[in-house]
């Protein structure tokens, strides 16, 4: 390669941001606000050596802005805070739940070592209702004597490993153990003296016997990447714990065998010459060529070692001395014998499967750890908000760096050069603050709930510009500059646009103008509300993405809050609600003891008899809404009781009034409908009701977000258990459908607007092939509800434990379709989105 025989030109920075596109850009400037009095801009000129020194001092700017991501995120302790920026590590958020049967076949081959391979049958050809599959599994059959787990243990572990990764819509009809036929090999294979006799028939059968029972391959991580696969291969789809399963090995429609294959996978092994002749031969001494695997059979081909040397002598090895004289097969003086039949040498060939089983048993039960295998992203610590002033570079006779004026100068010269040193400091501690921003970025980009600001700061002390601080007329707060900066700094709208920008890395987007318009509880903090939103739902997009699909798992208890949908999940992030209520009952927290849910007309026969004042008669007066002092905190309401009227009017403190009583209190009443009497809810001294009014408010708001969450019933569950129930319901019932329970006696779901969102919500949410009914339920409907579900849903857990189908389930079932029925009939239309 020849060398250039000059050095290239430094171009300039087309962007216009090295030195001399600054410098032409502030003559250019200068000439436009200066130029009737201003003519020289020679570098004579100190006008133009002032700009020339904050040119050179943008471009060091330029420079520390121009690092990698890695190292504007790389923290002064040398690490990247993966979590706290919403990054996430490759093996975290690349894989996804199983979704087609290819996916489930390589988490249950992955995570279930017994097994040897696996089908799933998703074609019911009529038979079932879609959505329903049924798994074949064929087990490990040893060649040595191994401990071997159950079938019924496997079985169940599947089962258990299916119902974790179950997807909405979908369930799980069978897993059938796969019988098996025994095989054995049959032929001469002439081999060298290169490696032990026993090692070479061990071989033999050792991997025969896999390419025969196994249709699928595990590679380890390490081989695949040195293969020339990325990440993004090896982590597409379910995450294997053990190595990478590539889609082709359960692509296949079938898994015939032939002699063929045994043939050239024999001839690859060291110290096979070559294979004479081959077959398979059953238990019964038949001779085959080929084998078919039939999955209706429920039956499947495995290689057994020999039990004895009957067995043994099916196949011969034929031994061929290595050296520098060759002989072909048909030389008379060829040294040709068979290896000698005796049970030691068996009993040295089941030694050597033994090791080879269990090398193989140690690999298929070992879990990779991927840390140590992905490298994540590492940068370089940067002082980043290091600040050297522009004055260290000006003439030493302007008096402004370092040395400063000399002493022997007179005042007025000193003056100068304070005042030129003032006239740089707009400037310089606009440069500070920028490279204190860049600083500030891990903290800008982060999921910290407690940031304030968006524009960082720092106070120049003598440190960076030196005696500076004899300018300022008092000793001034490091806070200062970033109290001057809040009044400019839009936080709430830059902060809301960076947190836009880190769900955009995930495809997500978040609704917050339609949170903003519905947020009845907290519309005094509605931006610190949407920012909180978002921020978890960054938080949890892990689970979010990669789940979208997830079903609840019907093994798993589910009241408890840790099962449950993952759309629930995702519905309560965008509808910024509490997470209190995911996976739990919406009506629990309204027990018969405190406070007890009754109707309107009860509540206010509770309330007594007074006058019938309306909020606008004049012995009403409005409640003063500044507190007095700290809010009462509620533990119980008034009476003792709730209605959904109280539930709905008592979040607004506009609607609560005062009413003048003859011993020196008040009554505290609450306007429920306009033009309608106001209620009286408790008697209070008039320096109390005011904060019992917020106390009461803020134990509602409680109240009513505990409340909203939803149940997501999946129809295909409701299917009868015995064969003897015949239930009268519509084409397509189970299939593809599920129904989404909701309440709609909360303040904010009382709104119709507001369910309109939130049926949006699910519409865009759902899995496109699943038709939702969408059910809005008042208190009491609810808690019949809840109550249906929980028992049926016990009853369903129960059978799925037990294999058998618990007494009474498909009438808690009944009961929770009939109540179905009638809140549809009644209240709700079927909602097709």
């Amino acid at each position: 390669m020849l060398a250039d025989d000059h050095i290239k030109r430094l171009q300039a920075d087309p962007d216009g941001i090295d030195f001399d596109g600054f410098r032409r850009q502030g003559v250019e400037l200068l000439q436009a606000l200066s130029g009737q009095t201003w003519t020289d801009y020679n570098i004579h000129d100190p006008g133009v050596t002032l700009l020339e020194m904050l040119c050179y001092g943008l471009t060091d700017l330029v420079y520390r802005s121009g690092f990698s991501v890695a190292d504007f995120l790389t923290l002064e302790s040398g690490g990247i805070n993966f979590e706290r920026q919403a990054l996430y590590r490759p093996q975290d958020i690349l894989p996804i739940r199983p979704v087609t049967a290819i996916d489930y076949c390589k988490l249950i081959y992955d995570h279930v070592p017994e097994i040897d391979d696996i089908w799933i049958q998703t074609d019911n050809q009529g038979e079932k209702l879609e959505g329903l599959f049924s798994i074949y599994v064929k087990l490990h059959q040893p060649l040595s004597e191994i401990e071997q787990r159950s079938p019924e243990d496997v079985r169940q572990d599947i089962i258990a490993l299916y119902a974790n990764n179950r997807n909405l819509c979908q369930d799980l009809d069978q897993v059938y153990i796969v019988q098996t036929d025994i095989y054995f090999l049959a032929g001469e294979i002439e081999i060298d003296d290169s490696r032990p006799a026993a090692e070479i028939y061990a071989d033999i059968y050792f991997q025969c016997a896999t390419l025969i029972s196994s249709g699928a391959r595990i590679t380890r991580f390490e081989e695949a990447v040195a293969e020339g696969k990325n990440w993004e291969e090896l982590l597409d789809g379910p995450l294997t714990r053990r190595g990478y399963i590539d889609d082709r090995y359960f692509a296949r429609t079938s898994h015939n065998i032939d002699v063929v294959s045994l043939i050239a996978l024999i001839r690859r092994m060291p110290g096979v010459k070559q294979v004479h002749h081959l077959q398979l031969v059953d238990s019964q001494g038949k001779k085959y060529d080929h084998l078919n695997f039939n999955l209706k059979s429920k039956r499947c081909s495995v290689l057994g070692f020999p039990r004895n040397v009957d067995q043994m002598n099916l196949m011969h090895l034929v031994y061929t001395q290595t050296g520098s004289q060759q002989f072909s097969t048909h030389h008379p003086i060829r040294q040709k014998f068979m290896l000698p039949q005796e049970v030691s040498l068996l009993e040295q060939v089941r030694l050597i499967l033994k090791k080879h089983e269990f090398n193989q048993h140690a690999f298929r039960r070992h879990d990779v750890n991927l840390d140590e295998l992905i490298e994540l992203p590492q940068g370089e610590h940067r002082p980043l908000r290091e600040y050297s002033s522009i004055a260290e570079h000006s003439p030493a006779i302007y008096g402004i760096n370092h040395y400063g004026v000399p002493s022997s100068e007179p005042p007025e010269v000193h003056a100068r050069a304070r005042q030129l040193k003032g006239f740089l400091f707009a400037f310089e501690q606009m440069m500070a603050n920028y490279l204190q921003s860049l600083q500030g970025i891990p903290d800008l980009y982060s999921l910290d709930t407690d940031l304030k600001q968006s524009y960082f700061s720092q106070l120049l002390g003598n440190q960076q510009i030196p005696l500076v601080e004899t300018l300022y007329r008092n000793t001034l707060s490091p806070s200062l500059p970033a109290e001057i900066l809040s009044k400019f700094d839009q936080f709430i709208d830059r902060r809301n646009r960076v947190l836009d920008s880190m769900l955009a890395i995930y495809g997500e987007s978040f609704p917050a103008d339609a949170l903003r318009r519905f947020n009845v509880y907290h519309h005094e903090h509605d931006d610190q509300t949407v920012i909180d939103s978002k921020i978890s739902f960054l938080a949890h997009i892990r689970e979010l993405s990669a789940q979208r699909g997830a079903a609840m798992n019907v093994h798993a208890p589910y009241w408890t809050g840790a099962n449950r949908a993952c759309l629930q999940h995702k519905l309560l992030l965008l509808l910024g609600c509490t997470e209190a209520s995911l996976g739990r009952s919406l009506t629990a927290h309204f027990s018969s003891a405190s406070p007890a849910f009754v109707s309107a007309k009860t509540y206010e026969k509770k309330l007594g008899e007074h006058p019938k004042y309306k909020a606008n008669d004049s012995h009403v007066l409005p409640l003063p809404l500044q507190k007095t002092g700290g809010i009462t905190q509620i533990k119980r309401l008034p009476h003792d009781m709730i209605c959904v009227e109280l539930l709905r009017a008592g979040i607004d403190l506009q609607r609560y009034h005062l009413v003048e009583r003859a011993d020196k209190k008040v009554w505290l009443c609450l306007e429920v409908e306009p033009d309608k009497p106001i209620w009286y809810l408790i008697p209070l001294p008039r320096d109390q009701a005011v904060n019992y009014a917020h106390g009461l408010r803020q134990r509602l708001i409680e109240l009513s977000q505990q409340s909203e969450g939803l149940h997501v019933l999946e129809h295909l569950l409701l299917r009868p258990a015995s064969q003897q129930v015949n239930r009268d319901v519509e084409d397509g019932f189970y299939e593809h459908r599920v129904s989404i329970v909701l309440p709609s006696y909360t303040a904010r779901f009382a709104d119709p607007a507001c369910r309109a969102w939130v049926e949006e919500l699910i519409a865009q949410n759902l899995p496109a092939h699943i038709l939702p009914e969408i059910h809005w339920l008042d208190y009491v409907y609810m808690h019949q509800f809840e109550q249906r579900y929980k028992n049926w849903l016990e009853l369903l857990n129960q059978t799925r434990r037990s294999g058998q189908p618990a007494e009474g389930l498909d009438q808690t079932a009944d009961d929770i379709i009939t109540l179905l029925r009638i809140v549809r009939q009644n209240y709700s239309p079927q909602h097709w989105l």
